[in-house]
């Protein structure tokens, strides 16, 4: 994310603060934060974070104007035909994903996708690249929120042994999926490399619950990216969700084989 994007957002974080009549060392102890880490975010420095802006909004009762800023200038990384599927996103109640390939972006580390943006983006520059792996790790604020989604994942076993980015890469990824299915809102399913009638091979696809919206379905290629709501289509893509979630492995079982794949990569 570029420098601007900070700024913008200390200035604004600095001046309702003061519009509040509180000190920097007064907001930080609030808020719990260091009032050095305070000023650093108020200056500009890169690496605030949602959920500080969630406190502070909380606190100075600002209208969760820092966190809505947050979210908007977050968006303006992300491509722009992505933009509509991550409001999506940070609104549901729920969220179902499959994917054949690849680890889904919000289960990603940074190294994981570090190396698929590079790998996938050979043109752009490494700026470009540090701009849209910032907003990819910034969507994954919303599993760290005070009420986060209950995501449902079902990943194809050939996930689990394609060695993106080299053995350390893939330990680690495999490890933070573990990790993560240990949270009470995450559950993660895989579909055996050996199984011979598999239901999805073709392409990925998300599932958004968002309330008094319904649900959303969200598919992409490389260059655009198309969420409908259509009933029909919805309807067919939930059926087609369960024939998958039916093929894969159950819970305990799934973690296993992901744990015996990570072994292989240590």
């Amino acid at each position: 994310m570029s420098r601007g994007r900070w700024i913008k957002i200390g200035r604004q974080l600095r001046a309702h603060r003061e519009r509040a009549g509180l000190s920097q060392t007064d907001l930080a102890r609030r808020v719990l934060l260091s009032p050095a880490m305070l000023s650093a975010m108020e200056r500009g420095a890169r690496g605030i974070k949602r959920e500080h802006l969630e406190r502070v909004d909380r606190e100075l009762d600002t209208g969760n104007a820092l966190v809505n800023l947050w979210d908007s200038t977050s968006d303006s990384a992300l491509p722009t035909w992505y933009q509509d599927a991550a409001k999506r996103e940070r609104a549901s109640t729920e969220i179902w994903e499959y994917h054949p390939l690849l680890v889904p972006g919000l289960l990603q580390t940074e190294a994981y996708a570090r190396c698929l943006l590079t790998m996938g983006l050979p043109r752009e520059s490494p700026a470009e690249i540090d701009d849209l792996l910032q907003a990819r790790m910034d969507r994954k604020t919303i599993l760290r929120s005070d009420r986060p989604p209950f995501i449902v994942v079902v990943l194809d076993g050939s996930v689990l042994i394609r060695p993106v980015g080299g053995k350390r890469v893939m330990h680690e990824q495999l490890g933070h999926l573990l990790d993560l299915s240990e949270r009470p809102n995450v559950s993660i399913q895989v579909i055996p490399f050996e199984t011979e009638y598999h239901p999805g091979l073709y392409h990925a696809f998300s599932l958004f619950m968002v309330p008094n919206q319904g649900t959303v379905l969200y598919t992409e290629n490389r260059h655009s990216g198309a969420p409908t709501d259509d009933p029909v289509i919805v309807a067919d893509y939930a059926r087609h969700y369960g024939d998958l979630r039916g093929a894969a492995l159950p819970r305990e079982a799934s973690l296993q084989l992901i744990a015996q794949a990570q072994r292989e990569f240590s």
